[in-house]
């Protein structure tokens, strides 16, 4: 079997561009969908505290003991 084999050549510079523009990007992604996720969980987590006292004021229990 003959056939023409075409090669691609690249130079270590095109390599280190292309992993010096990705990493970075994908780090920020990270960092960005990590930091939506945490402030997620605090807002959940300080409404349902909101929606404790409320129904505790609303049935007039006493307070959790600190």
């Amino acid at each position: 079997m003959t056939g023409v084999v075409d090669v691609v050549a690249t130079d270590g510079l095109s390599l280190i561009g292309t992993v010096g523009f990705f990493v970075p990007a994908a780090v920020l992604i990270g960092l960005v969908a990590g930091a939506v996720v945490r402030d997620r969980r605090l807002s959940a987590r300080e409404e349902a505290a909101e929606a404790a006292q409320e129904g505790m004021r609303r049935e007039q229990l006493p307070g959790p003991a600190d």
